[in-house]
């Protein structure tokens, strides 16, 4: 079994294991990462573009306000 001479058989087995755990772990930490990120990003542009028609005069701070809770909920 790989005892009698202090090697240990199933070495490669755990390295593979930690190596796709830690693979798991890195792309769902990427996608919280990227999903937080384009949700900001759309929130943004949602809030720009609601204040460059405020200040063309198309909308007023009331109808800004309703907007803009709508399309961030």
């Amino acid at each position: 079994m790989g005892l009698e001479n202090d090697s240990f058989s199933f070495f490669p087995f755990g390295a593979l294991f930690c190596l796709t755990l830690f693979c798991f772990v890195a792309v769902r930490i990427y996608a919280i990462r990227h999903r937080c990120t384009d949700r900001d990003q759309k929130e943004r542009n949602i809030d720009l573009i609601l204040k460059s028609r405020m200040a063309k005069g198309e909308l007023d701070e009331k109808e800004y306000h309703r907007l803009n809770d709508l399309l961030t909920k």
